[in-house]
């Protein structure tokens, strides 16, 4: 599971093949086949096993709130995930690239519905119990583009190093997550405030 996490991470599915995992965990391609069967079901595997943990931390977190606002809503959702990526985990970061790009197109949707989605829709909703009136599609999508610019903040894109000349890097998400949260919350509020 750590070989597959590490490789799916850095290279994506698609350029990863059981044989380089089971090279890369020093075992056999018959007991990776026994296991998992196929490399679909041992990439569900790994995206599954830290998913629950991250799922209960956030709904722990969104049950602890008194009347919560839009950014303390958004913060119970994401400050896992960054507290997550600073652990002294070395699969984390590969976990955290292999998320962001699960996000990049439709393929694994399935999986993103799987073990994602449930935690993300009761956070979609108190996100609207918040903003009566306003149109829930708006706020959706706007939780959505939240989701994808969390995804690539915590992945460490590498954008923002490259378009300050280095001077803002992309490795320090200490710095990153609160311009992140006033970002997101920022947006998600002025969609809230549309009727």
């Amino acid at each position: 599971m750590n070989a597959a996490e590490r490789l799916f991470g850095e290279h994506g599915f698609a350029n990863v093949s059981l044989r380089d995992i089971t090279r890369a965990a020093e075992v056999t391609l018959a007991l990776a086949s026994y296991h998992f069967r196929t490399k679909e079901n041992l990439f569900e595997a790994v995206v599954a096993r830290r998913a629950a943990r991250l799922g209960d931390e956030r709904l722990r977190r969104l049950e602890a709130l008194q009347d919560p606002d839009t950014r303390a809503i958004l913060d119970a959702f994401m400050a896992p995930l960054f507290e997550m990526a600073a652990l002294d985990d070395p699969g984390m970061s590969a976990y955290l690239r292999l998320l962001a790009r699960l996000g990049e197109g439709d393929d694994w949707l399935p999986l993103l519905e799987r073990y994602y989605d449930g935690v993300g829709q009761i956070f979609l909703a108190r996100l609207l119990e918040k903003s009566a009136g306003a149109l829930p599609d708006a706020v959706a999508r706007g939780f959505a583009m939240a989701l994808q610019a969390m995804l690539a903040t915590v992945s460490q894109n590498g954008r923002v190093t490259t378009l300050t000349g280095g001077k803002v890097t992309a490795k320090d998400l200490q710095s990153a997550y609160p311009a992140l949260l006033d970002f997101c919350t920022a947006g998600i509020s002025a969609l809230m405030a549309q009727h």
